[in-house]
């Protein structure tokens, strides 16, 4: 493998869609269809994913390492949205209700214990090359801290645990470096 510049990505500015769990991911970079919700503008800070390992060594009597066995492996996707409005709020607390009473809207947010399970496409544009990162079980982890203040915009900084799915993620891509890897 060489040294090549044109394989360098920048995801400056992308997208993130949520559906329902158990809505059909894309295997293309077709436009989505209707059940995939534009989540709105995220903060400057993008979208992050993070990949963990979790191992523990497998020693023998005689001191040496045999193997390494791999315990868990979790993995997270977080972001920070910035737009506020029916579609946002029921992702931002993991599900609820709006209900459109003559112009006043309420939006009531889920029973204690309900964490509604979604699927995510997370999108980016380089240039003529695209990428999506495809999520079929998502469930928000942790907790939603937001401030209300004069000098910001309100945003709502979210973390996603990405659950155990054959396959857990797949990405989708037009980018022609990624045939070296066939």
């Amino acid at each position: 493998m060489a040294i090549d510049g044109t394989e360098v990505r920048v995801a400056g500015a992308g997208h993130v869609y949520a559906a329902p769990a158990g809505t059909a991911l894309p295997e293309d970079l077709d436009p989505l269809d209707p059940e995939w919700v534009d989540l709105g503008y995220c903060t400057e800070d993008g979208v992050g994913f993070s990949f963990g390992r979790e191992t523990t060594d497998l020693n023998a009597w005689q001191g040496s390492k045999l193997r390494v066995l791999t315990t868990s492996e979790p993995a997270t996707t977080t972001f920070s949205l910035m737009q506020t409005n029916g579609d946002i709020l029921p992702v931002v607390f993991g599900g609820g209700e709006i209900v459109d009473n003559a112009g006043v809207y309420t939006f009531t947010p889920p029973a204690e214990g309900d964490n509604a399970e979604r699927a995510l496409v997370i999108e980016f544009t380089d240039g003529d090359i695209s990428y999506r990162y495809c999520i079929p079980r998502a469930q928000l982890e942790g907790s939603v801290d937001f401030t209300l203040v004069r000098t910001g915009a309100l945003t709502y900084p979210l973390t996603f645990g990405i659950l155990a799915a054959t396959p857990k993620f797949h990405i989708v891509s037009d980018d022609p470096a990624l045939a070296s890897g066939s």
